[in-house]
């Protein structure tokens, strides 16, 4: 029996986002079945055999990596399987807390049809339809975002609007790519092909100053519907762009380009963490650190013949797991305060200990606190910055603080007795259901930070995927 490849992660989670629509009101159901697609995905991904062969009983099965649709052909390589399994992996985790209070019913099935989206734009052929693929993605999650009681029309509209502008960006900048080869180097085309190209790629990144929707959405919509988002849109879109890099060898090739990333990066850390310092809303502070993990990524870039796409591949499974955590944490407190003003989660470190300690950590393990995931790639990355000179090293370094100096500001409130209670005894409000996956995700960040080789180096194995760029 032969299948292929695109038939499983891209047809199949498809045709379960479809059931849970039509049992959208069976919660549960949605969840487990979610959950379980996922899980199961990304564990066939992470386990596929390099022969492209299974024998199950009597059974025996062939794939082929390719699928012809609508004329255009689809190739999930044996190559992209570990990012594969990685993606549909968070969406298993995500999909487990897709019953949390507040969450919409159209969580479920949008994640599903975001991530089998995102799967094709990686392996579409012609590949510049990968951009038609990530504006379906970005329509689909309208639905999800504007499902929360107070609607921000006005970011759901700049979101809207920026991403769809950089589509036809993109698409432009690699009709004019086509003739790249055959040019001299000098012909002006390459440079306006190469700008176009940036300015597409830095409005899906909301790159400063297209920035402005990520905190507006973040405060607007579900913490874990918008951690979701900024995890999966900003993950897939870097590694499309390995692509670039990889077909065109003018853009590998040149200095400018890998020091316009430096630069772009080093303006996104310390933009994002001098606002994220200032914020006094849980939500939009959020917003602007994932600008900050979005410069990270892109110093990283800037820096791939030092070993930076190594570094930019390991921040994610760390990235994706604190952002979880985060979002997770927002959700429990939403619920229980109504508001996530700083001001109004004094004594939350008493009422809810455990929650306010994965809140902590969560934002530290982004940030690179050490023994905490993030901490062994962002020390590398950072001590490579600091040998690289022209400031860089030093303004990423104090950029990145701006986490922290949230984080301090977060304790003390948390610590803060209220004025008219401060002798009274605080009852722990949190339940046992509630704490729980808290201190699960603690620990996997524990370890992660104590052994970054053992459960992150894994998937930079997807730069087999793009032979030129090893």
């Amino acid at each position: 029996m032969t299948l292929t490849t695109p038939m499983i992660w891209i047809i199949l989670p498809l045709v379960v986002a479809a059931v849970c629509v039509v049992l959208n009101k069976r919660r549960v159901f949605g969840l487990i079945l979610t959950s379980i697609t996922a899980f199961g995905l990304a564990l066939l991904a992470a386990f596929f055999p390099e022969e492209m062969a299974l024998s199950i009983g009597p059974l025996a099965l062939v794939f082929e990596d390719s699928l012809t649709i609508l004329g255009r052909r689809i190739t999930l390589a044996y190559e992209m399987l570990p990012f594969i399994a990685f993606i549909f992996g968070m969406l298993g985790l995500w999909g487990l807390s897709s019953n949390l209070p507040g969450v919409p019913e159209t969580f479920r099935p949008i994640g599903l049809i975001m991530t089998a989206s995102l799967t094709a734009a990686m392996g579409v052929e012609p590949f510049l339809y990968a951009a038609l693929l990530i504006e379906t993605a970005v329509l689909v999650s309208i639905p999800m975002l504007a499902s929360a009681e107070q609607v921000n029309h006005r970011a759901l509209l700049r979101y809207l609007s920026l991403m769809t502008i950089a589509m036809p960006l993109i698409l432009i900048s690699g009709w004019l790519l086509t003739g790249v080869v055959i040019l001299p180097p000098e012909s002006p085309l390459i440079g306006q092909a190469a700008m176009l190209l940036g300015l597409g790629f830095a409005l899906w990144l909301a790159v400063f100053p297209f920035h402005s929707w990520v905190p507006m959405v973040s405060h607007g919509s579900h913490p874990t519907v918008v951690s979701f988002l900024l995890f999966i849109l900003p993950t897939t879109i870097l590694v499309f762009g390995l692509n670039f890099l990889n077909r065109y060898s003018f853009l590998r090739t040149s200095e400018e380009i890998f020091n316009i990333l430096r630069l772009v990066g080093t303006v996104m850390i310390v933009f994002g963490g001098v606002w994220t310092a200032l914020q006094d809303d849980l939500k939009r502070a959020f917003g602007f650190a994932a600008l900050v993990e979005t410069g990270f990524s892109l110093l990283a870039v800037g820096f791939s013949t030092e070993g930076g796409l190594r570094w930019m591949l390991m921040l994610f499974p760390a990235r994706a797991l604190g952002y979880w955590l985060w979002g997770y944490v927002l959700t429990r407190f939403e619920h229980h305060n109504g508001s996530l003003e700083i001001s109004t989660v004094k004594g939350f470190a008493r009422s809810y200990p455990l929650l306010s300690v994965g809140l902590l950590l969560a934002q530290l393990s982004v940030a690179g606190l050490p023994l905490l995931a993030s901490f062994p790639i962002k020390i590398a990355l950072l001590t490579q910055t600091a040998g690289s000179g022209g400031g860089v090293g030093i303004w990423s370094f104090f950029g990145s603080l701006g986490l922290f100096l949230f984080t301090i500001r977060l304790l003390l409130y948390f610590v803060m007795p209220l004025d008219d209670e401060i002798d009274r005894l605080w009852p722990t409000l949190e339940k046992t259901s509630e704490f729980l996956p808290v201190l699960v995700l603690v620990l996997v960040l524990v370890l992660i930070g104590l052994m970054p080789n053992t459960f992150l180096a894994w998937i930079a194995n997807i730069l087999t995927a793009f032979p030129q760029l090893q």
